[in-house]
């Protein structure tokens, strides 16, 4: 029976008080949270609209959301590719504020997603029909309750674009700089407080990158082929994917190819996204007795801790749990 071995913390999403001096900051999910915390600290109120567990791509807005981005100073956020209707109300909604989308800022790395292979299932065909049958029965059997979640992935159109591009420490950088610049125009005040605080926030990030490059990498496997940033970060080779850059499920010819790979270059582990496709990957998994470790791209908001350190700090462990 394999062995699982989970990276994560408990979530407390929340919006802090406003004070007279902050600036009122909206963001989109945690990991950018933690980027604007690390620069603008205590002069910025921050609420975020996307917690660990809620699909960015289908993100539903609320009441209490479209308030408080009408009445934001600052909006920042990934961009179309990870939240499509949310990019697409902003200028309805926050025509008075600031508006950073990362995926556009100067010098920001991006990656395309490589075209969907011929043989897997189109958005419209995930059914669990299609599946390798082995794998499919322990599903079923197992992991049933994975099924709806799945289900919510299954509309994901994930070409162009890889939007996970948080995964990459030297984006931070970049945008942190980004944030500062916008922040300082808005309240000059606070400039000198700001670019202390940025200086501390690139000190930690020079830390966590050159923790990762310590890493001594093995083959490995991979629920859902969405790590490129991290694997660049790291400086390790392309794993073996349960699941494709589209989050499309795997046709039986891609299964016996999986297989094939797996049985040939037998994984470290298996890094397991507990928001995305899981079931399939599990079963995979305890078939070939391989360890599974959960690390979650999306990262959470602890309160009096940074979530963007959080995270990265939370994939050096999953990476180092993984190789060991």
């Amino acid at each position: 029976m394999n062995k699982t071995i989970s990276v994560l913390f408990a979530t407390t999403i929340f919006t802090a008080p406003v004070l007279a001096d902050q600036l009122r900051v909206v963001v989109d999910i945690p990991p950018v949270h933690g980027i604007v915390e690390g620069v603008l600290g205590s002069n910025a109120s921050i609420t975020t609209l996307i917690s660990r567990g809620i699909d960015p791509h289908n993100y539903t807005m609320k009441p209490s959301h479209a308030a408080a981005l009408s009445e934001a100073d600052l909006i920042v956020l990934i961009g179309e590719s990870l939240t499509p209707s949310l990019a697409e109300k902003l200028p309805s909604l926050a025509s008075n504020a600031q508006i950073i989308e990362l995926a556009k800022v100067s010098n920001v790395h991006l990656i395309a997603y490589e075209d969907a292979h011929e043989d897997h299932e189109d958005d419209a065909h995930h059914d669990d029909d299609h599946h390798d049958d082995h794998a499919d029965e322990k599903e079923q059997n197992e992991h049933e309750h994975d099924e709806h979640h799945d289900d919510e992935h299954d509309s994901h159109d994930h070409s162009g674009i890889n939007p996970h591009m948080w995964l990459d420490i030297d984006n931070a950088d970049v945008w942190a700089h980004a944030i500062a610049k916008s922040a300082s125009e808005l309240s000059t005040a606070l400039t000198s407080d700001i670019n202390a605080n940025l200086a501390a926030f690139e000190q930690t990030l020079i830390g966590l990158k050159s923790e990762m490059q310590t890493l001594t990498a093995k083959p490995y496997s991979v629920s859902h082929d969405a790590f490129g940033y991290l694997e660049e970060s790291f400086g390790i080779d392309h794993p073996q994917a349960v699941t494709n850059g589209m989050g499309l499920r795997p046709s039986p010819s891609d299964m016996a190819n999986l297989r094939a790979q797996i049985e040939a270059t037998p994984p470290a582990c298996m890094i397991i996204d507990p928001n995305d496709h899981t079931a399939l990957a599990y079963a995979l998994a305890e078939e070939y007795s391989i360890k599974t470790v959960e690390f979650s791209q999306l990262g959470e908001i602890v309160e009096g801790e940074n979530a963007y350190l959080i995270l990265m700090q939370g994939a050096v462990t999953a990476f180092k749990t993984c190789f060991q």
